[in-house]
């Protein structure tokens, strides 16, 4: 069997041909990685340390 090369003469690893991964399941099948979205202290806390102020790139409107 002949080896796969890839542009520049490299030996090319096994995982990048089809089907070296069929049949197994993917190793994140299912894992849930649920929202982990911040407190309601943390967003007053955010909004005390911006203040008032407006910068430049921080500024809407």
């Amino acid at each position: 069997m002949s080896q796969m090369l890839d542009v520049a003469g490299r030996r090319r690893s096994p995982a990048t041909m089809p089907g070296f991964h069929a049949g197994r399941p993917p190793r994140n099948k299912g894992l849930r990685y649920p929202a982990d979205p911040p407190t309601v202290e943390e967003i007053v806390s955010v909004m005390r340390a911006a203040g008032d102020r407006c910068t430049v790139s921080g500024c809407a409107g």
